[in-house]
C-alpha cells in the first residue's frame, strides 16, 4: 500500500507574521508624522503598497542600508534577517491576508516630529530662509542661533529636522562656544566654522545619540553658557524660491554627570583629484595618527552623484588591519555616520586610509552631465567630494568593550523597554497600568482598537506615580484594544479586553 503526505504549510498574515517586523524596521520614517511618503502603521496602510513593498525588498533598497555588514557591524541596523524577508515576502506572494485583527500587535507611537520621542531639554528653530541656488549653482549658508543657556550643558543626543526634507542636502552642525560666529546667507559659499563640528544632517540619516551607561562611561559634547549653534546649510541646485526652517533638538546629561569629550572631523579627505570623462576613476588618501591611541566611534563616507564605491580601513604599526567600512554601492540619498557595535581601538602610529571609485560614465544613472564631462573637488552636488568624518576620542583602557548598540537607545527603535503591569484584564471599569519605574519626564498611554485607531490619549509630565488609569468609556464595546506606552522614550505594548 502507497501512502501519500501532504504537508500544509501554515500561511503568513499580517497580524501574526508581518505587523511586527514593518514596526520594528520600517515605521520610524513610514509613519504619519515621518519622512516617508507614506505609513505602514496598519494592514489598512500597507495592503495597497504589498508590491512597492516586495520590490524594495528585492532590490535591497528597503530598509536604506549601504555599508557592507559582512566587512563591519554596526549598531542599529536596518538590515532584515533571511527569515523576515521570506516572511514578508511569502506573505505578499500569498495574497498578503491581514489574519485576525484581533491578533495584531498596537503600532509604536511616534511625536509629531523627529525620531526621537522623548521630549528635547532644547530645541532651536533657525530663521525661515528662501534658498538662493540657481539651475547651475548650489547655496551654502550658516546660520547662527543663540542657545540662551544660562549654564554649561553635556549633550548626549541630537536631531536635525528638516524644515523642508525636499531641499536639504545636508545640514552640519557646530558649537559656537564665542557665541560670535556670524550668520551668513549672502555669499551663498559659507559651510560653517573651521572647528567645533559634533555631528550632522543627510538625508536618511538617523539621530545622533552618544553612548552612556549612566555611571562611569558618558560620551558626548560639552556647550558653554552663551554659545551659539551654527547650521551650515546645503541647498542644492535648482531650489530657488523654496523655504526651510529647519529645527535642532538637543538632549542633556545632567549637569553632574561626567563626560569624556569627543571630536569630530574628516581625517580622510582629498581636494586634489580630477575626474575624466567617460571613465571611472580610483581616489585615494591616508593619515598616520602618530604617537597617540584613539578610540574611534564611528565613521561617515561622504561623496557626491558620481560615487559608486567607498571604504575604509586603518593598518597598525604591527600590520594588523582595522576596518571601518565598506560601502559596495554607494547612494548619494542615504548617507549617516555610522556607530560602531564596538568601539574601535587604533592603536599608535596608526594609519587610516580612505579608497573611493567614481564612475563618470553615462552608465551612471546618476550622473548629472549627459554627455559625460570633466568633475572636479567643489562643493556643488555637481561637482565632488571625498570626505571621510569619525568620532573619536583618547583611548582609555575598556573602551573596546563597550557594547554602544546597547548604550544609544534615546528613543531608537523602541531599543529599551519597560515593565506594565495592565490589570484588571478582562476590564470592565477600569484598567490600571502599573509601572515597574517612576516617570521622571514624561509619560504617553495611549489605546487602540484593533484597526490601529487612537480611541484615547493621556499625557503626564513629571509625575512621581507609577500607576497610571484609563477610564473605560461608557459607550465602548465589547471587544479587544491595545495600549502603547511611551515613558521617556521607553515603550511598552500589549492588549486589554474589555467585557460588559
Amino acid at each position: 500500500m502507497i501512502f501519500s503526505v501532504t504537508l500544509t504549510m501554515a500561511q503568513n498574515t499580517w497580524s501574526k507574521n508581518v505587523a511586527q517586523i514593518v514596526y520594528d524596521n520600517c515605521s520610524n520614517c513610514h509613519n504619519p508624522n515621518g519622512i516617508a511618503p507614506f505609513s505602514l502603521l496598519s494592514y489598512a496602510d500597507v495592503k495597497p503598497n504589498v508590491f512597492s513593498i516586495k520590490g524594495s525588498i528585492e532590490s535591497g533598497s528597503m530598509p536604506p542600508w549601504i555599508a557592507d555588514t559582512k566587512y563591519e557591524r554596526y549598531a542599529h541596523e536596518r538590515v532584515l534577517t533571511t527569515e523576515e524577508k521570506v516572511a514578508i515576502l511569502d506573505w505578499i506572494d500569498t495574497g498578503s491576508p491581514e489574519g485576525d485583527a484581533s491578533k495584531t500587535p498596537p503600532p509604536p507611537v511616534y511625536g509629531t516630529k523627529g525620531f526621537i520621542t522623548q521630549k528635547p531639554d532644547l530645541e532651536l528653530k533657525m530663521p525661515v530662509y528662501s534658498s538662493k541656488a540657481t539651475a547651475n549653482g548650489d547655496d551654502y549658508v550658516c546660520f547662527s542661533v543663540p542657545t540662551e543657556l544660562t549654564t554649561d550643558k553635556k549633550i548626549r543626543g541630537f536631531e536635525v529636522i528638516p524644515g523642508n526634507h525636499a531641499i536639504v542636502h545636508h545640514a552640519l552642525v557646530y558649537i559656537d562656544g564665542t557665541g560670535n560666529y556670524p550668520t551668513d546667507t549672502t555669499a551663498g559659499v559659507c559651510t560653517g566654522p573651521t572647528k567645533g563640528l559634533i555631528g550632522g544632517y543627510v538625508p536618511g540619516s538617523p539621530p545622533t545619540v552618544f553612548p552612556t551607561n549612566g555611571t562611569d562611561f558618558n560620551l558626548g559634547f560639552s556647550v558653554k553658557a552663551g554659545s551659539n549653534i551654527v547650521l551650515a546649510m546645503h541647498y542644492p541646485e535648482g531650489s530657488f524660491g523654496m523655504v526651510d526652517s529647519t529645527i535642532i533638538r538637543f538632549w542633556f546629561y545632567d549637569d553632574a554627570t561626567p563626560i569624556r569629550e569627543l571630536s569630530t572631523d574628516p581625517l580622510i579627505e582629498n581636494w586634489q583629484f580630477v575626474l575624466p570623462a567617460n571613465k571611472e576613476t580610483n581616489v585615494n588618501a591616508q593619515r598616520n595618527i602618530g604617537n597617540n591611541e584613539y578610540s574611534i566611534l564611528s565613521v561617515f563616507p561622504h561623496m557626491h552623484l558620481l560615487g559608486s564605491r567607498i571604504g575604509s580601513y586603518a593598518i597598525t604599526n604591527a600590520n594588523d588591519t582595522i576596518p571601518f567600512v565598506n560601502i559596495p554601492h554607494w547612494d548619494f540619498e542615504w548617507q549617516e555616520f555610522l556607530f560602531f557595535n564596538k568601539i574601535k581601538k587604533l592603536p599608535k602610529f596608526s594609519t587610516i586610509h580612505g579608497h573611493g571609485t567614481y564612475d563618470n560614465t553615462s552608465k551612471n544613472m546618476h550622473n548629472p552631465n549627459n554627455p559625460p564631462v570633466v568633475v572636479r573637488p567643489g562643493l556643488n552636488t555637481t561637482d565632488e567630494m571625498f570626505l571621510i568624518y569619525f568620532h573619536y576620542l583618547p583611548y582609555q583602557a575598556g573602551d573596546e568593550d563597550r557594547d554602544i548598540e546597547a548604550l544609544t537607545t534615546l528613543g531608537v527603535k523602541n531599543l529599551n523597554p519597560i515593565h506594565v503591569n495592565a490589570y484588571p484584564n478582562p476590564a470592565n471599569n477600569k484598567v490600571y497600568f502599573s509601572l515597574d519605574e517612576l516617570v521622571y519626564q514624561s509619560l504617553q498611554l495611549r489605546i487602540y482598537d484593533m484597526n490601529g485607531k487612537a480611541l484615547f490619549d493621556l499625557r503626564k509630565l513629571k509625575t512621581d506615580t507609577k500607576e497610571v488609569v484609563w477610564d473605560i468609556p461608557k459607550n465602548l464595546t465589547n471587544g479587544q484594544y491595545y495600549y502603547s506606552i511611551n515613558m521617556d522614550g521607553k515603550m511598552a505594548r500589549g492588549p486589554i479586553n474589555v467585557i460588559r
